[in-house]
Formats: C-alpha cells, structure tokens, sequence
C-alpha cells in the first residue's frame, strides 16, 4: 500500500518538474507536432520512473540476491511501536481517500463516454453526399467535435462554406488520432486526479491539438482570413465535451495569436532537450539505489549463486524451472543441511493479520541497542528466515548485516516471529524463503 502512495508521490514529482520546462520554454514555440509528443513522452516517463531501479557501483563488492522481500521495518531510538501504527493507519486513510477519487474520476470518464455514445446513437450519416463519409449529423446544440474515426456537427448551425472549414480542421484530428491522446490525459486523471498539474497537461494537450487542427486546416487549401473570420464568428456558448476534440471557441485567441505567429525558428527546437537534465535529475533521486543489494523477487532459472555472508559462512543456491531451490548450508564447522525451499508456490504461507501484523511484531519487539545509539550506528539489517512446513520460523540468517549490535537484535527477534499457516504447493505443505529489511534510524 505505502509502496503505491511513494510511486504516485514519484511520478506526480516528475509530472511537475517536466511541465514546468514546458510551460517556461516551449509552450510558446509554433512547433505545435513536437510539443505534443513532448507531453507524451514526459508523461510517459513519469509513470514508469518509479518502478525504474539501478545501482552504482560501491567499494564493497558482495552482491546478495533476495527472494520474498517484505516492507521495510523501521526502529527508532526513540521507539517505533506507536508510530509505526500510526503510519500505518496513516496509510490506509490515504489509500482510501485515494481510491475514492479514483472512483469518482472514472465515474466521471464513464459519463463522458456515456455521453458521446448516445449522440452517436441518435446521428445520422449524410445521405445528400456533400460531406465526406466519416461526419455524422445531429439535432443537439453542441460544438462541432470529433471522436475516434467520426465527426459530429449540427449542419443547421452554419452555412456549406463554414461546414467545409470545419470539417477540414475536424478532419485532422482524426488523422492524427488526437482521441488517442485525450483517452491518455484521461486516464491520467483517474488515477493522478490530485495533481493539478494532470490537467495542465490536459489543457496544453488540448491546445495544441486545435493549434495543429488549425495548421492543417489552412494547409488544405482554405483561406487562412476566411478561416480566421470563422473562428472569430463561431465564438459562440454552445457547450463542448470534454473528453473529444472539440471545435473549441474557448481557445479562440490564442488560436488567432498562433495562426498569425511567426514560425518558430527550427533551431529553438532544442530547447526540447532540457527534459534530459531533469530526467535524469529524477533518476539519479528516484531510481539510484546506493547500496550492494540486489533486490529481485522472482527466481533464476537454471542458474547457480554463491552468496558470501561472511568470513566462514556461505549459501549454496541452485535454481530450477520449478521455482525452487536445493539451499546447502555450509556452516563454519563444515556442517550441511540439505533441504528444499521454494520462493513462489500456489499458497504462500500467511502470517495472522497479514504483512502489516507482522511489521507490527517486529517494531513492537526490536529494541534499539543503548550501545548502538551511544556510538551513533545506524543502517539497514536484511534477515532470511524459512518458513518450514508447519508455519515456524526457521533457519534466521543474516543476508546483510551493519554492525553485531543492530545484526544479533534483529536475528533474535525475527526468530521468535510467531506460526504462520503453512505454505503449499501441489497438495504438499512446503518450506518458504522471506528476507525481511530492518531500518536502525537514530530519528
């Protein structure tokens, strides 16, 4: 849950950054066809940075593969019991007034689409040919717009000359494919709804798709003051919907101020490259992770792995197309246990309460050294542990450790975690490996 919250807060983040560099050096450029799949690009991007990870290089050089890997459990000096259910219970109001606005922006996107598909029920195709085949007709008092491969317009509304017009700038949404766009601004807002910037882009896109409708339009041969006449005379109330390609009077003068502009020079197109610095600004913050961990939640396949705990200790992992392992321990003292573990079957064991009762236990139980907080150590402890075949912990190791004061608390208390239900594969209970990370932070 908090997981998802950090990636929305992420991808809002760079949402931000990328329209701010639109906003102050490209929205005012003429080249209408770059701007617009700067918007989508950059958009695109944000969604994926946060699931973007990578490490650089550190002078430790033990690489550990982790399997199951469980949320963070973060222990305080000052105690963690009580905030941590705080935080939690943080999480889930905010996940719920989350989802609430999810539910209300896809309402809305379904009443829009609601909307549209009943005026295409009650158009009608021109039967007079003097229209193209792709413009239907209709009685209501809405404004000129296109969807998908259509154009809807009330021809008793204009005269053949302004219909022609219209129909030439409708005319290039459709072969742009401008409805694309705006399902993917919409979508966006669904689940960004609380970003204000989403609409921004929104907008922007908007524009710019009636700036490139516009262009295309007196490309195709109408004249560019008879077209501007139109666009002055067409300013009218009529209500437009929001989610097609209207033939928007809203944006009537700043589609005047554009079709009468200056061509921006092809050398200012550069400035499109400023979203790299920023990009990789984000990734370098989000995405760079500056620590020796690996951290992979699905198996290798038919691999081999030598993972060095330390100066005597070792594990053995050989993986197979079952996602399983054979696990050999081989102790300090020579000694090996051979037993088969698995990271991923049907059931995978449960622990009472789920994931959260168990960060719960941990935090409630792990107590912060006196000698750890006198000396000012700190860091992140992973922990492996089994659960075996009756649901009790077993075989607790130290993955990656920070000092034996914070490493032996954090072994001693994920070994005393309580049963869980067993988990099962193929009718069998069987043995299942977790790795649990556990923050020491002074505050």
């Amino acid at each position: 849950m908090d997981k998802l919250i950090i990636a929305l807060f992420e991808t809002s983040v760079a949402l931000v950054l990328f329209y701010v560099v639109f906003a102050f050096w490209l929205k005012k450029e003429t080249f209408f066809r770059e701007n617009r799949f700067y918007l989508l690009l950059t958009a695109g991007f944000s969604l994926l940075i946060p699931w973007i990870n990578f490490s650089l290089p550190s002078n430790i050089s033990t690489t550990v593969m982790v399997y199951n890997l469980l949320d963070v459990v973060s222990v305080s000096a000052n105690g963690y019991e009580k905030s941590l259910i705080n935080t939690i219970t943080a999480w889930q109001w905010i996940f719920v007034v989350y989802a609430l606005g999810v539910a209300v922006a896809l309402g809305l996107l379904i009443v829009n689409m609601v909307k549209v598909t009943r005026i295409d029920k009650i158009s009608h195709q021109n039967f007079g040919n003097k229209v193209p085949n792709d413009v239907r007709f209709i009685e209501a008092d809405v404004v000129p717009f296109s969807f998908f491969n259509k154009i809807y317009i009330n021809p008793n509304n204009y005269t053949q000359n302004q219909l022609n017009d219209i129909i030439a700038h409708e005319s290039v949404h459709l072969r742009q494919q401008h409805t694309y766009d705006c399902l993917f601004y919409e979508l966006l807002i669904v689940f960004f709804w609380f970003n204000p910037i989403v609409y921004k882009y929104r907008a922007s896109a908007k524009e710019l798709h009636e700036f490139l409708a516009d262009e295309g339009a007196i490309k195709s041969g109408i004249e560019s003051i008879e077209y501007q006449k139109l666009l002055f005379e067409q300013a009218t109330g009529l209500k437009a919907l929001a989610l097609a390609n209207s033939f928007d009077y809203s944006l009537i003068k700043r589609r005047l101020i554009m079709i009468t502009k200056i061509k921006s020079p092809k050398a200012a197109k550069v400035r499109l490259l400023l979203f790299t610095p920023v990009l990789l600004g984000l990734l370098m913050v989000f995405a760079c992770k500056q620590n020796n961990i690996e951290i992979q939640n699905e198996k290798a396949v038919n691999s081999e792995e030598s993972v060095f705990l330390d100066g005597n200790d070792s594990i053995n992992r050989v993986y197979n197309k079952e996602k399983e392992t054979v696990q050999i321990i081989n102790d300090s003292k020579g000694k090996k246990i051979d037993e088969r573990v698995y990271f991923i079957v049907e059931n995978m064991p449960e622990f009472p309460g789920g994931e959260d009762a168990i960060r719960l236990f941990l935090a409630q139980n792990i107590k912060y050294p006196k000698q750890a907080i006198e000396k000012g150590i700190t860091g992140m402890v992973y922990v492996s542990f089994i659960v075996n075949k009756k649901g009790y912990v077993k075989d607790v190791q130290l993955v990656k450790g920070v000092d034996k004061l914070l490493d032996n608390e954090a072994l001693k208390v994920v070994a005393s975690i309580p049963q869980w239900t067993p988990g099962e594969n193929k009718g069998e209970k069987v043995n299942v490996s977790f790795t649990v990370p556990i923050k020491f932070a002074l505050n």
